[in-house]
């Protein structure tokens, strides 16, 4: 029999291929590009948020660092240098100002080498080297006026010195004359009728050789008083004190000339006197000196100016350097915290939209629709035919929805084919059924019409009920064959087992008779065993395992069918048996495959035992290999007894 292939199959085959939409692939891909799109995109976003970043850090570490360092070791530079200029001025010995002067040098040279060495790495560097080079200059003048105030002191010193000695031996060529002149006074006095006018010229003599000796130790003095003198009016007033003593000196100095035994006291008098000169002696030298002071004094006011102002530039270049890195460390921050917000927002949004994605269409749409269209595979697959199938959608999921309700409508008429190719094969067995009641009913006719004519009309009325139970069995085997032929209906309730068995029984009579074999059957006799099933679909199973024994024992020398029916527990079992060859180790696993058969071409569809197989377990039950061998195989099958 020709196989019968669905509209909808036929529609189904019939829509072109290769046509494209925007289906399920499409949308995964196009929400796989979005994502990996702002993955890139945040990718993009911190690699140019790191590279803006970088350039900040590589200006700050090549550029700012750099001239924030040379800004901090200028600003100590600075610092050194007004720490020694104090000290500077104030120096009050040549040694002492040599030592201060190499510290100073030092670090005025450290200085000069850093700036040299800036190079461009200082904006104001152009303005700091001007500053050095004046610094320079002014120490190179203060070096000058300090050499000439300390040659000045060293020179009043060597002279005050000298003036000491001199006084020294003032008062110890004085003492002898002193002397001579008191002895010659007593000599004279002692003599009677002394020479007044010689004992008052020794007298004078005295007293000259006396003053000049006190004055001499007061220019001394003042001379040495004068040598420490720190103010202009201090000098001044030194040196009026020193010119009265000088000019009393002098007088006496001139009283002694005639005076043979006082030159030697004179000189020494006269070396006092020269010292103690405004104009040529050491009040001239200490009016060089405090000049020279006030010289210094003056550049290092300069000194300290230019320092100031070499320190105040340093400030300003530091303070700019740390406004420029506090500049890049902005930018650096503002690139920092423009990245973070632009991965937040990216990463909220590719968050949401796989959110939105992978809740609102992955488990809405695709796993709920997967989900049911899973469950009605299984129906399908069970055979539960009724279940609803959703429509709709066009994408892969619509199509699968669309080509389960095809297959199910093929395998839905797959079953009814095998049932009518079941029912073909049972063609002449009922029709040797319905040809035995016809040839009696034409005999009883014919008969009874000739009672008639007799008059024998109890024996024609016998042959009417006759024809009337002829009519009626062939009535009921023509309704149970197209009660077989209908769809089944799914709704489960009770089954008598062995009606069931019989009513199987009786479309394959004929065969039994026609192919001689022999029918070992054991139903239950006392009481009804009731199964919970569906009766046309359950007939179905045992008109497939009862066809399938025949045919297994085709050709055998014993030809022998078993059926066996019985409850155990809560169970109904069917067993149905042959004495065929058994079947093959190899083939066991699949022998409830669809389309599976090891009969010939033309004898079957291959889809008997698997169509029974789900029919069974639609019933909540099993169907099995019970045993096979070389004398037969034997089904067991395993339903749930209906509720009394």
């Amino acid at each position: 029999m020709e196989a019968v292939i669905p509209a909808g199959a036929k529609q189904w085959a019939a829509e072109p291929e290769g046509t494209w939409r925007f289906g399920i692939g499409a949308r995964l891909v196009t929400a796989f590009v979005v994502i990996v799109g702002l993955a890139v995109g945040a990718c993009l976003v911190g690699w140019l948020s790191y590279v803006r970043l970088a350039g900040e850090l590589s200006q700050i570490a090549q550029a700012h660092m750099p001239q924030l360092a040379f800004a901090t070791r200028l600003s100590k530079a600075g610092a050194d240098i007004n720490a020694v200029m104090a000290s500077l001025a104030g120096a009050q010995t040549r040694g002492a100002y040599t030592e201060i002067r190499r510290s100073y040098s030092e670090r005025l040279e450290a200085l000069q080498m850093l700036l040299d060495g800036a190079g461009s790495n200082s904006v104001g560097n152009d303005l700091l080297l001007p500053l050095a080079d004046a610094v320079h200059r002014n120490l190179e003048q203060i070096d000058l006026a300090a050499g000439k105030r300390f040659t000045l002191v060293e020179e009043m010193r060597s002279a005050v010195d000298e003036l000491r000695w001199v006084q020294a031996d003032l008062l110890e060529e004085a003492d002898p004359l002193v002397e001579d002149v008191r002895f010659n006074m007593e000599t004279e006095a002692d003599q009677t009728g002394f020479n007044r006018g010689v004992l008052l010229e020794e007298q004078r003599k005295s007293e000259a050789l006396l003053t000049v000796v006190s004055q001499a130790n007061l220019a001394t003095g003042l001379i040495g008083r004068l040598v420490n003198i720190g103010t202009l009016e201090d000098l001044q007033e030194t040196n009026a004190f020193l010119g009265d003593s000088a000019d009393d000196l002098a007088i006496r100095i001139r009283s002694l000339s005639d005076w043979p035994d006082s030159i030697t006291v004179r000189q020494l008098a006269e070396r006092v006197l020269k010292q103690s000169d405004v104009h040529t002696g050491i009040p001239n030298l200490k009016r060089s000196e405090m000049a020279e002071a006030s010289r210094l004094e003056t550049l290092a006011a300069e000194n300290r100016r230019l320092v100031q102002d070499l320190g105040a530039r340093i400030e300003a270049e530091v303070i700019a350097t740390e406004a420029r890195a506090a500049e890049a460390s902005a930018r650096a921050e503002t690139a920092i915290a423009t990245g973070r917000k632009l991965l937040v927002a990216i990463a909220i949004l590719a968050v949401t939209l796989a959110i939105v994605i992978g809740y609102f269409y992955v488990h809405r749409n695709l796993l709920a629709r997967i989900r049911l269209l899973a469950n009605v595979a299984g129906n399908i697959s069970a055979g539960r035919s009724g279940t609803a199938i959703p429509s709709g959608g066009r994408d892969e999921l619509g199509d699968l929805a669309r080509a389960l309700n095809i297959f199910r409508q093929t395998r839905d008429e797959l079953i009814q084919s095998a049932k009518l190719a079941a029912l073909g094969q049972m063609a002449a067995g009922i029709g040797h059924e319905l040809n035995q009641p016809l040839a009696a009913i034409r005999s009883h006719s014919h008969n009874g019409m000739l009672l008639i004519e007799r008059g024998q009309e109890d024996q024609a009325f016998r042959n009417l009920d006759k024809i009337k139970s002829l009519a009626t069995r062939m009535g009921e085997q023509i309704s149970h064959l197209r009660r077989f032929a209908r769809r089944p209906d799914s709704h489960l309730g009770p089954v008598e087992l062995g009606a069931i068995v019989e009513d199987a029984l009786s479309l394959l009579d004929h065969r039994f008779d026609e192919e001689g074999v022999e029918l070992d059957l054991a139903l239950p006799k006392e009481s009804k065993l009731q199964v919970l099933a569906e009766p046309v679909r359950l007939e179905q199973v045992a008109v497939n395992l009862i066809a399938n024994a025949l045919d297994a024992v085709a050709g055998r020398e014993v030809r022998r069918v078993s059926i066996r029916a019985w409850a155990e527990g809560t169970k109904g079992f069917l067993l149905v048996g042959d004495s065929g060859p058994g079947i093959a180790p190899g083939d066991l696993d699949s022998i409830f495959d669809p389309f599976f058969t090891t009969k010939s071409a033309g004898s079957g569809l291959g889809l008997g035992l698997s169509i029974s197989y789900n029919i069974i377990k639609d019933f909540n039950g099993t169907i099995s290999v019970k045993d096979t061998g070389p004398t037969g195989t034997r089904f067991l099958v395993s339903l749930d007894e209906a509720h009394r």
